[in-house]
This record gives C-alpha cells, sequence and structure tokens, in this order.
C-alpha cells in the first residue's frame, strides 16, 4: 500500500520542479477552493428555502468531519510527503499528521450529503468536483498523499450515509414542526379586515 501511495504521489505531485502555472492553480485550489463549496452552499441556501433544514445539517456533518479528520490524524501519524523530504510544502502548513485529510473530509461529506436528495444532487456533483479538485491542489503542493485523500473521502462517505439514513427516518418528524412554525411567505392570508357586507 505505502509503495502505492509514493508512486501516486510521484505521479500527481508538483515535487521539485513543478510547472509555474499549474503551482499557481494549485495552490489557489488548495489554499482558498474551498469558497467555491461555500459559493455552492450559497446559492442552494438561496435557490432551495426548503431545504435549508437539510443543508444545515450537512454542514454539521462537515464540522464533524473536520474534527473526526483531525484526531483521526493525531492518532494514526502519518507524515506528510515535505515531512519526508518528497517535495517541498508549496502551501504554509504545520507537521501534523497527513491521514485522513481534514479539507478531503469535509468537502467530500458536503458533496455525498447533497447527493442524497434528488433536488440538491445538482450541488453534490459541484461538491464532489470541488473535492476532487481542492484535494488534487493539496497533493501537488507536497502537504497530502493521495491515499489521505481517499482516507478522507471514506470518512465523508461513512458520515453521508449516517446522515442520509437518519434523515430519512426522521426527517420527516422534524420537517412537520419547522413548516408550521415557518409557513410558507407564499401561501394566502386572511384579511385582517373584515368582509364588506353587502
Amino acid at each position: 500500500m505505502d509503495a502505492w501511495n509514493l508512486q501516486w504521489f510521484a505521479w500527481m505531485a508538483g515535487g521539485f520542479a513543478p510547472t509555474a502555472w499549474v503551482l499557481e492553480l494549485a495552490r489557489w485550489l488548495g489554499m482558498d477552493g474551498v469558497a467555491l463549496a461555500g459559493a455552492a452552499l450559497l446559492w442552494l441556501w438561496w435557490k432551495r428555502p426548503a431545504d435549508r433544514l437539510y443543508l444545515l445539517g450537512s454542514m454539521l456533518c462537515c464540522a464533524a468531519a473536520v474534527l473526526l479528520a483531525h484526531q483521526l490524524a493525531i492518532w494514526v501519524g502519518h507524515p506528510r510527503p515535505f515531512v519526508m523530504g518528497l517535495s517541498p510544502a508549496y502551501i504554509e502548513h504545520a507537521a501534523r499528521g497527513s491521514l485522513p485529510s481534514a479539507h478531503a473530509s469535509a468537502l467530500f461529506t458536503l458533496g455525498f450529503c447533497l447527493l442524497w436528495l434528488r433536488q440538491l444532487r445538482l450541488g453534490g456533483v459541484a461538491g464532489v468536483a470541488v473535492a476532487l479538485a481542492v484535494s488534487w491542489g493539496r497533493v501537488y503542493c507536497g502537504v497530502h498523499f493521495p491515499f489521505d485523500i481517499a482516507a478522507g473521502a471514506a470518512l465523508g462517505g461513512v458520515i453521508a450515509l449516517l446522515y442520509g439514513w437518519l434523515w430519512r427516518h426522521a426527517g420527516p418528524v422534524v420537517q412537520e414542526p419547522a413548516a408550521l412554525a415557518l409557513p410558507d411567505a407564499a401561501a394566502p392570508r386572511p384579511s385582517p379586515q373584515p368582509a364588506p357586507v353587502e
């Protein structure tokens, strides 16, 4: 497994002689690409008000994924590529454990959560695409191995699977009181004025 990890890293990473424009793209994706997922979330929040409770739950799942990823990385203690001297770190990063990637865990969690609901699947596809792009950028920049990304995707898949199962079983129970508390703004409301007497 380690041999494959090193081989894939050598194939994907910029190493000691990166292409300048590819490195700039990878650095932007690796550091700021998460903003693309944030923009997709904001668009869905605006476009799909009926699904805001589900979107909020998806964001909480992302936070849980980050916390779990950090704890697992401490426990596993796998060194990062730049710590092992395999590449410079083109993104400033601490030398803590790398497996699983917290960025990959959060972004794949979001993408997989959105894929659960038919009406949010386009957002889910965008989320997974952003997760892949950001993950590639972080491998190219020497702060992650490909297996770190795979582990983050697996963690995200497990969290999204649990959330999707919970939503299928408990979602209607939660949604009904929320719908009653926040009636649809488009629904007609009775007039406070009494009807004229003819």
